[in-house]
């Protein structure tokens, strides 16, 4: 009968050269992280984990040691990961490590019929027939010493990476759609190294095609200052100023602080804090507009959701999960662009389906099943 090696806790410079050293070795590793994101602008990271095809795994603690000598070896490296985006983010900022090829198990599972996204454990549960330990899910991981308890938990989430990428790998091949999930999973590492966008998710709102220009200069405006505000208090930007007063703000437009404060929306705390800078941004969007994001009119947004039961459809005839498929903001593209707007592995496996939905030649019929494209 044969032992996995224990874990081994990083907590030294020479410690960790010899896992460069492993991973420079080895033809993927496994990674996880654990951070806090919570009242944060950018999440704090506290643990990097990682796992190995041959049994070895390490929990690198950042608190102990400088951890940007792992950015030249990880970007050589082949990476796994499950929803990734934030792990691959935190690499990036923290170490600037882009890793040349990435294969995200979460993406993986959404095109061989799991869904998307599917949580960690459910893809475990399913593919794998056993369950993960929840016992330090909301554990507080930036306390010094960590305990044994809290590093089998954190170690777990790397480990089972290495059989669920050797399923679907195994499985997306034959299926022809490896490339696949390569493709969209190193899209992902290449949207990690991005800088932050700034939240504008009122664009999606129904009421956003219903705004004048000006209206949406300011609230474009305040949504930058919010941003930018909590970029230098390390804190999330809606707690500077939530969607619904920024809203309200841009559609009322107070030029003085008077004005503002006339509003019995807005707490008299944010306007001691805040007032005099958010009337400032409100002048400066009605003075200075700025580059506009795209709103979609009222048109567009029926056609992305057409073309999202178009998606539904095809997810499926293929097994390959419609919001994967085709996200929201991808459909809302098609229905501005056209097919300019699809590229990649998406062009590849869908792209005459989508050109003869789009021209009229195909149309949806309903089933027991579901949408059928005919």
């Amino acid at each position: 009968m044969t032992h996995e090696p224990p874990t081994l806790l990083i907590e030294s410079t020479s410690q960790l050269r010899g896992l460069i050293d492993i991973i420079a070795d080895a033809p993927w590793v496994a990674i996880d992280s654990e951070f806090h994101a919570e009242r944060r602008y950018h999440p704090e990271l506290f643990l990097l984990q990682f796992a190995f095809q041959d049994g070895r795994s390490f929990v690198v603690d950042p608190q102990r040691v400088e951890i940007g000598p792992l950015g030249p070896v990880l970007t050589d490296a082949t990476c796994i990961v499950h929803a990734g985006q934030q792990d691959l983010s935190i690499l990036w900022r923290e170490c600037e490590a882009s890793p040349s090829s990435v294969f995200d198990v979460q993406i993986a599972a959404g095109m061989l019929g799991h869904g998307y996204p599917t949580r960690l454990d459910a893809l475990v549960e399913q593919t794998l027939s056993t369950t993960l330990p929840k016992g330090a899910t909301l554990s507080d991981w930036s306390k010094r010493p960590l305990s044994r308890k809290q590093i089998a938990y954190a170690i777990t989430d790397a480990k089972v990476l290495v059989p669920l990428y050797e399923t679907y790998a195994a499985a997306l091949d034959e299926h022809g759609r490896l490339a696949w999930a390569h493709q969209a999973s190193q899209d992902v590492a290449l949207n990690a190294q991005r800088h932050r966008p700034i939240d504008q998710r009122w664009t999606e709102w129904e009421i956003a095609s219903q705004l004048d220009t000006e209206t949406i200069s300011v609230l474009t405006t305040l949504c930058a200052w919010r941003d930018q505000k909590g970029r230098d208090k390390n804190q999330p930007p809606n707690y500077m100023l939530s969607d619904g007063l920024a809203l309200d703000i841009a559609r009322r437009k107070p030029t003085s602080l008077d004005e503002l404060a006339a509003n019995r929306r807005i707490p008299q705390g944010l306007i001691r804090k805040f007032g005099r800078e958010i009337v400032a941004a409100v002048q400066h969007g009605i003075a200075h507009p700025p580059e506009l994001p795209f709103v979609p009119t009222h048109a567009q947004r029926m056609r992305a959701k057409s073309l999202e039961v178009w998606a539904l459809a095809e997810g499926i005839r293929t097994g390959v999960a419609p919001s994967l498929l085709l996200p929201s903001s991808l459909a809302v593209a098609i229905a501005r662009d056209g097919m300019t707007a699809i590229s990649g592995w998406r062009a590849q496996a869908f792209g005459d389906s989508l050109a003869a939905f789009l021209a009229g030649q195909t149309s949806i019929r309903m089933t027991d099943s579901g949408p059928v494209v005919s």
